[in-house]
């Protein structure tokens, strides 16, 4: 009898510390859970953060790993492609920094400098960063990329130390598309194979990667938005700043997001905020969420509806979406 009670005792004891490390491990987790949950939601109230990507256009997001990448995904015609960059492609850096290698941006601003310089390489608006370097600095952005299509939480539980200003929704919107792409739709793009990038000495000795325009542009038919080239809209480009060839620089952009731009020209008057006026459409949408930097502020008192007297001219133009540059858009460049 003692022998069965000691038995019974200790199946008692095992059950019990069972039970409680079953709750201990519920805990952990449940506090990575909240841990990342609350760090993402930070992420969503981000006050230099964009309108949200609503899923009706395409969305371009920098991948940060072991190399650095462009994933631009087609939720219209779900196409995802992925553009490897080099670390030596040597390359102009925003904010006046001059031309570095790429593998030394990311030290000079950080993510944000990262981006607006890419903005400016691809002539494509940038809407993200997904950094997975502190965790996973040994993966490739392609493998990166087939776990995020692969795992159905990867991106949120698997990767808790995943830097990104994407907001949840945009995060969740971002996977659920990614897994619905075939994989006879998927394109891996690497620059230093299609006869783009040219090999350079600079004067310190060091070898580098310079990319022609023209060249990039001619591949860039892939991130082409078919939103907004279905609609065949017809835009001017005015440049109201003292800052010359804006206006080319921004037409070379909404080209090659699909836009049609017949018009580029200096405005006579100069204007402090970026106004874009026209029919009521998808492209004049996503050209308000590329240009208009102080109109999205809300915390402005700006009427960015209404149209200054100044701007008459320009509006009446024979095009039926006009971009007015101003001063604010400097601040991007």
């Amino acid at each position: 009898m003692p022998k069965f009670w000691k038995a019974v005792h200790s199946k008692k004891q095992i059950a019990k510390k069972t039970k409680w490390a079953i709750v201990a491990l519920a805990v952990i987790f449940g506090i990575i859970i909240i841990g990342r949950a609350v760090k993402l939601t930070e992420s969503f109230f981000a006050l230099d953060k964009k309108l949200p990507w609503n899923g009706q256009f395409n969305i371009n997001v920098i991948i940060l790993a072991k190399g650095i990448s462009l994933l631009s995904f087609s939720p219209k015609n779900e196409i995802l492609t992925l553009i490897d960059i080099p670390d030596t492609t040597y390359l102009e850096v925003a904010k006046g920094f001059g031309k570095w290698e790429l593998r030394s941006v990311h030290n000079l601003g950080g993510e944000k400098l990262l981006k607006d310089t890419l903005k400016d390489f691809f002539a494509v608006p940038i809407d993200g960063f997904l950094n997975f370097s502190s965790e996973m600095s040994q993966k490739e952005p392609d493998d990166i990329v087939t776990e995020i299509r692969k795992n159905p939480v990867f991106m949120i539980f698997v990767s808790p130390s995943l830097k990104t200003d994407l907001s949840p929704f945009e995060l969740l919107r971002l996977k659920m598309g990614l897994s619905r792409v075939r994989f006879d739709k998927v394109k891996h793009i690497k620059l230093d194979k299609e006869n783009i990038l040219a090999q350079e000495v600079l004067a310190d000795g060091s070898q580098v990667l310079t990319a022609d325009p023209v060249r990039l542009d001619s591949i860039l038919a892939e991130l082409i938005d078919p939103s907004i080239q279905s609609e065949h809209i017809s835009i001017a480009v005015f440049n109201s700043t003292d800052k010359a060839g804006l206006a080319q620089k921004a037409s070379r952009l909404i080209t090659n997001i699909g836009g049609d731009v017949i018009i580029t020209a200096n405005a006579q008057n100069k204007f402090k905020a970026t106004r874009v006026y026209g029919e009521r459409s998808k492209t004049l949408e996503r050209l308000k969420q590329i240009f208009e930097n102080t109109c999205q502020d809300r915390k402005k008192s700006l009427n960015c509806d209404k149209i200054d007297s100044n701007l008459e001219e320009l509006v009446s133009s024979r095009a039926q979406i006009n971009i007015v540059l101003g001063e604010d858009y400097l601040d991007s460049l």
